[in-house]
């Protein structure tokens, strides 16, 4: 009895304390969570950008440069995930996001003779975002080397309220994903843990905000067709000890171009980011199968197109399964 009351008060430390790992961001890992077990996950991570999508002239083409003086953007980002072992096979759960933003740049506005100015953006924002509910299916389940070949799919309802949209926090529109998930043995003490994914991130609802003058207008986004996302995480794990193993990998995602309310293409908004990891994994109890491990690690873009970009991005994360 103390046993389990001392691994559920540890369990739940590590899950509200704080996503370098290998499977799907959404959809979780291939190996699922066995029948009557629940997983609890949580992962963090912190981004001080030092580059940002940006164009000096109104009419040029936006790229990644070095952000001028006193820009900055300072993003940190806590994932907290609850999974339920429904069957040997299927599991299921949700997955809730908070976000921590503090943004300083300028954007290009228009004054109404059509002249441009560059006009200062600064806020501190912070919330919950959107839900997502998912759910995972082992296809195959413990062969001699495959551990496991699953499919999952998710569900994101645009649950953030509207002043977080506006700010990043939360898309304002419901999405779908499907995933294809693999954890195989290669050789003795080396495996592979990966996934590919694809998104329909959807179509924002309608939104309005206060303008300059403290009039309500329609936000620029609102009704936009964010279009479809891609995106995967290829990991090597190597077994260092019992307790110990350290994972390279590669990991991205691209993104095509949005729509506005009137189905036409809106210009540099496509995005993606490819970025080089590498992790640590301890495990205090049991094997990788028990889904009870801490993660540290850190990952490094080596190619981005994304609103804001960091040098390297630190990232904590630690699972618990009772």
């Amino acid at each position: 009895m103390f046993k389990k009351i001392w691994m559920f008060g540890l369990g739940l430390f590590f899950v509200f304390s704080g996503k370098l790992f290998a499977g799907d961001p959404i959809i979780g890992c291939p190996l699922g969570v066995e029948k009557g077990k629940v997983w609890l996950h949580s992962t963090t991570s912190y981004m001080s950008a030092d580059k940002a999508y940006w164009n000096e002239d109104s009419t040029g083409i936006p790229k990644m440069t070095t952000m001028p003086t006193n820009w900055y953007a300072k993003i940190l980002k806590s994932s907290y995930r609850t999974q339920l072992g429904i069957t040997n096979r299927f599991s299921a759960g949700m997955l809730l996001t908070y976000w921590d933003k503090d943004i300083s740049k300028e954007t290009w506005k228009k004054k109404p003779n059509g002249e441009w100015f560059k006009k200062p953006v600064s806020y501190h924002s912070f919330g919950f975002g959107d839900i997502w509910f998912y759910g995972l299916y082992k296809i195959v389940k413990r062969l001699p080397r495959i551990e496991a070949i699953s499919i999952g799919t998710g569900y994101k309802l645009d649950a953030a309220d509207n002043s977080l949209v506006v700010h990043g926090i939360g898309s304002g529109a419901r999405s779908f994903r499907f995933a294809f998930l693999t954890h195989i043995n290669l050789i003795r003490r080396m495996s592979e843990c990966s996934s590919i994914w694809y998104e329909y991130e959807g179509k924002v609802r309608h939104i309005e905000v206060k303008n300059d003058q403290g009039q309500l207008v329609e936000w620029e986004k609102s009704e936009w067709d964010l279009g479809d996302k891609y995106g995967y995480n290829l990991a090597i794990e190597y077994e260092l000890s019992r307790h110990l193993k350290v994972v390279p990998k590669f990991m991205g995602w691209w993104k095509i171009e949005d729509k506005d309310k009137n189905g036409e293409t809106v210009k540099n908004t496509k995005f993606y980011e490819h970025s080089l990891g590498i992790s640590f994994q301890y495990f205090p109890i049991g094997t990788e199968y028990d889904h009870s491990k801490i993660i540290a690690g850190v990952k490094v873009p080596i190619s981005s197109i994304n609103s804001f970009s960091a040098p390297v991005v630190p990232m904590f994360m630690a699972m618990w399964t009772f």
